[in-house]
């Protein structure tokens, strides 16, 4: 197995670069089972933190991830993901206007981890994620278009040649950040920016000419949400049919994501579900519009069981209006902090099983057996730790001594490298210490 992955590393976008299907939104749906999205890491901002003129790739891992893989994409589709969301923030990564350049490395990187997705023979979707130019306010919507068609035209340049296979979405949760309207709904200020930027995204895409004419686009509603105001004054283009409403729901909201004191870790509330995709049903999937849940999830209260039940109930009501769903995993396990990870990226094992299983029984589906009992490991006694990995030896491991075309050597020392950058945070050694071995460990690919 570890063999077929390391050849689809050096395969080029084999399912991507292929003539586009010239079918519907509602035809490709069909074929989309479940998705997983890559959070906290393409999408990572930490431009008040680290230097990105020095390093434009450090912030794929700035916000505690490693580095992504091929082998994490392999592992989610053989449990049987096949739509991978790929949340990216351009921001620290393109120049000065008028061109607003995107960085060469930065725009190679992300092409690399769309193409570990698609080369799974699933689908993926690339957004613009965690941006601070596009925030909903009308005396910010011209330099926010100026930029959306500048950054929109050199992606949609760089996936010319993609099949459907490759889905774009033009705003993540756009809304008015920091005002009372941010999450509930959103005012005719917003909803016309989002409208707005909407329309643009839409027609930057299909201007481009190619592929992208018939490129598969998400658009959402303000804030992405599913509410009665923001849905109401949502303008869904009739003229296209490859298009796709992109909503968020994290239900029922106190057992999902709460942080407060009315926070439970009882999923006591199937009728909270229930009215979201009722809301979806009317307003979309009834009138034909095609809808993704780009984000949901149920963040760990210690209550797997619970979040198994859930996510079963979850995907099944999608399901039956016809929706698939993407789950939201940031890679955050424990501490005080939104917990939604579900699979340890570095050793890829998966933290939840029962989770991972509750959503597939919604589907109708078994998880691969690969789901079940794969705990995250406990942390290895201190002497029984890997030592940083260096260019020269490791505990007799020397990570670099691969020859530059020997893949097969490469995937093994790359799996034992990552394992180390895992037990390095498990232990807490220290933030700046697991950081320079994970980005030692990306080197080896080099």
């Amino acid at each position: 197995m570890k063999f077929l992955n390391t050849l689809a590393l050096i395969s080029i976008a084999i399912f991507g670069s292929n003539a586009m299907k010239d079918i519907s939104s509602n035809e490709l749906l069909k074929d989309l089972k479940i998705g997983w999205s890559l959070g906290n890491t393409l999408d990572a901002q930490c431009i008040d933190q680290i230097d990105y003129s020095q390093d434009q790739l450090a912030s794929e891992t700035c916000w505690g991830n490693v580095k992504t893989t091929p082998q994490l994409y392999n592992k989610l589709n053989e449990l049987g993901f096949n739509i991978f969301r790929i949340p990216t923030t351009w921001s620290g990564h393109f120049g000065e206007g008028p061109e607003y350049k995107i960085n060469d490395q930065w725009m190679k990187r992300v092409h690399e981890v769309v193409d570990y997705a698609l080369n799974t023979g699933s689908y993926a979707i690339l957004n613009i994620h965690h941006e601070t130019w596009n925030h909903a306010f009308s005396n910010n919507l011209e330099s926010a278009k100026t930029i959306l068609v500048a950054i929109w035209k050199q992606i949609a340049a760089e996936f010319a040649e993609y099949d459907e296979h490759l889905i774009f979405e033009g705003l993540n949760e756009p809304r008015k950040v920091n005002t009372d309207v941010e999450w509930n709904g959103g005012d005719k200020e917003g909803w016309d920016f989002v409208n707005e930027m909407n329309a643009l995204f839409v027609n930057t895409i299909r201007s481009t000419g190619g592929n992208n004419a018939l490129r598969h686009l998400m658009i959402p509603t303000y804030a992405a949400s599913v509410n009665d105001n923001a849905i109401a004054n949502y303008k869904f283009p009739s003229n296209d049919d490859k298009l796709i409403v992109s909503l968020h729901a994290y239900t029922p909201y106190n057992f999902a994501l709460d942080q407060s004191e009315t926070a439970v870790s009882t999923f006591n509330k199937p009728e909270d579900i229930d009215w979201v995709m009722k809301l979806i049903k009317s307003n979309f999937r009834d009138k034909n519009i095609p809808v993704i849940m780009g984000e949901f999830g149920a963040m760990n209260r210690d209550n797997e069981e619970e979040r198994a039940k859930w996510a079963e109930y979850y995907i099944k009501s999608a399901k039956a209006i016809g929706v698939p769903c993407v789950l939201w995993d940031n890679g955050i396990f424990e501490g005080d902090g939104e917990r939604f990870g579900i699979i340890d990226r570095a050793s890829l094992r998966v933290a939840y099983p029962q989770l991972v299983e509750g959503l597939m029984k919604g589907l109708g589906e078994s998880s691969s057996s690969s789901a079940t009992a794969e705990p995250v490991p406990e942390p290895l006694p201190e002497q029984e730790q890997e030592q940083e990995p260096t260019t020269e030896n490791n505990n007799n491991v020397d990570y670099f001594s691969c020859a530059s075309n020997d893949w097969i050597c490469k995937a093994k020392m790359s799996d034992k490298c990552f394992k180390e950058v895992f037990n390095c945070f498990v232990s807490k050694k220290g933030n700046d210490i697991c950081h320079s071995i994970n980005k030692s460990c990306g080197r080896i690919w080099d």
